[in-house]
């Protein structure tokens, strides 16, 4: 089976805790060894900087020559005073396919008002929303970096408050997931990333029962994470070639709206 995959979560760039393969030349390998149509990335820049959108400048400039099929999430601090700015930024500029919020670095809570604002900015632009829990593996995060990934309460509560939003969850584990005790089905604008949830055979084969396939998205963290290693379980999972090629491609097409 031979899919071309929309990839919803590359993480790339400078990385001040280790050596990531993130050049120009490197990325465009890594289109070619994944298999890759487009894929939407967020970089270190703009993960790590207090102003998100220079970090995003300077990507979008030091990938220039991607632009064909590498998009970018405009990461925004709901606190930090251009917000309203950024959701704009991403409402017009053609490469980037979301707003993306990282609580679990930034520090804030899903229930700030600033954050309601956001959102509200985000449902009169018509951009889709990516909650993300985390950037790091907890069993290698550094030790300095303080992640506190989301309570499960204050996500779902999240997720029922802006039914208006397109939201696609990342970054989260399957454990997680399950936490939020949703009825996944009464939530059609939510989708879930699981290529970086820890997915395996056993959790991927049961997916069909617990959550709607055509609102899977699969993103593997390349080429901060290898992106093989994800895409092992999906392979060796009990779903048919349609419907996987629905998590690996088509779904990423009706999220972002892309033609």
């Amino acid at each position: 089976m031979v899919i071309r995959a929309n990839d919803t979560n590359l993480i790339l760039g400078p990385c001040p805790f280790r050596s990531i393969p993130s050049s120009v030349e490197e990325i465009e390998k890594l289109r070619e060894r994944a298999g890759l149509q487009r894929a939407v990335a967020s970089g270190f820049r703009s993960l790590l900087y207090y102003d998100t959108l220079s970090g995003l400048e300077e990507d979008m400039v030091h990938y220039a020559s991607l632009r064909t099929w590498l998009y970018f999430y405009a990461t925004l601090d709901p606190c930090f005073p251009q917000m309203e700015r950024g959701v704009r930024r991403a409402a017009v500029d053609e490469r980037i396919a979301a707003v993306r919020l990282l609580p679990g670095l930034h520090h804030y809570e899903l229930d700030a008002p600033e954050v309601d604002d956001l959102m509200a900015a985000a449902q009169a632009e018509r951009v889709p929303v990516n909650l993300m829990a985390r950037i790091f593996d907890d069993r290698v995060a550094p030790q300095y970096l303080q992640q506190t990934v989301p309570k499960p309460e204050h996500v779902a509560a999240f997720l029922m408050r802006h039914r208006k939003v397109k939201i696609a969850l990342s970054m989260f584990y399957f454990t997680e997931l399950r936490a939020l005790e949703l009825d996944w089905h009464a939530l059609p604008h939510v989708y879930v990333d699981f290529g970086c949830s820890k997915p395996n055979v056993a959790s991927l084969d049961a997916l069909e029962k617990v959550f709607p396939t055509a609102r899977a998205l699969f993103g593997t963290g390349a080429p901060f994470y290898y992106w093989a290693g994800s895409r092992l379980g999906l392979d060796g999972a009990e779903m048919s070639v349609d419907t996987k090629r629905a998590i690996m491609a088509d779904n990423a097409r009706d999220f972002f709206a892309w033609d």
